[in-house]
């Protein structure tokens, strides 16, 4: 396992992911080392999960090396009577985790996607968790409906549909949307303490229909960041905006990239690699 995680690594820094041969061969070599094995239940981090066939999180996952150093950062963030938001739920992973970290708070998961929210609420039921309660919403700045471009191979990859001359596809589903800070309103839990968010490029639009929220709150924030999501550019001026208000309101905050982590008060938007990004924003004292 340890040389299969090193090479996913090696791949993400060299942005070798975004190769139609290597993603090829990625693929078909991880369809016949996992074949009979996608619902085996597999174990991380003290918790048990049941991932179905996911190519982009199932290898990750069973060979320990998920998002390990930006779990590392963020679940000691969590005191046991926090309320989390887990925006972007998919199977339920970081839902469990920060469950069991905030042990006499809660955790709402926020998941459109049918099959992936099955997969949260039997994630959480299997590891006995009782603090989660899951949503089948997505987060964004409006209420109402939107169109859910998914993946059946790799659900990690599920997105919004923004309408940025992307192709209608047969991979799409309608899902049910509200705003972070019309949920936060309503929610008998009050405002999170703390927020992840991983929705594929989807982030700038929960971050307008949460800004309220953040502005009075300042919850620590973990965001993705994923240039491979921006697909005009008009979109990298739209992160270039978000972030630079992000920083307005927080200061500094934790970077990592594929070298590491560090402290950044900015980000040139433009600099950035064919590879997803991680900024942690902490709290205010």
């Amino acid at each position: 396992m340890g040389i299969e995680r090193s090479l996913r690594t090696w791949a993400h820094k060299y942005g070798l992911q975004k190769s139609p041969l290597v993603v090829a061969a990625y693929r078909w070599w991880s369809l016949i080392r996992y074949r009979n094995q996608w619902e085996d239940l597999v174990s991380f981090r003290g918790g048990e999960f049941r991932i179905g066939r996911d190519l982009s999180l199932y290898p990750a996952v069973r060979n320990g090396g998920f998002e390990a150093d930006e779990i590392d950062a963020f679940l000691p963030r969590v005191s046991a009577s926090d309320v989390v938001w887990d925006v972007g739920g998919n199977i339920g992973i970081y839902s469990v985790l920060l469950a069991q970290a905030a042990a006499k708070g809660h955790v709402v998961a926020f998941e459109p996607v049918p099959d992936s929210y099955n997969r949260l609420c039997g994630n959480v039921a299997h590891n006995s968790i009782m603090n989660v309660t899951a949503e089948p919403l997505g987060l964004s700045d409006i209420a109402g409906r939107a169109r859910m471009r998914v993946h059946p191979d790799a659900h990690g990859c599920d997105h919004i549909e923004l309408g940025e001359g992307e192709p209608g596809s047969a991979g799409s589903l309608n899902i049910s949307t509200i705003t972070g800070d019309e949920y936060a309103a309503r929610s008998s839990f009050g405002d999170p303490d703390l927020i992840k968010v991983d929705i594929e490029g989807h982030e700038p639009e929960f971050l307008r229909g949460s800004w309220a929220l953040l502005s009075r709150r300042k919850p620590t924030l973990m965001l993705e960041v994923n240039p491979t999501t921006w697909n005009t550019p008009e979109r990298f001026q739209v992160w270039e905006k978000t972030l630079a208000e992000l920083f307005a309101l927080y200061g500094a905050g934790l970077w990592f990239d594929p070298a590491g982590s560090r402290s950044v008060s900015e980000v040139d938007v433009h600099s950035l690699g064919e590879h997803a990004y991680t900024l942690i924003l902490p709290a205010a004292p």
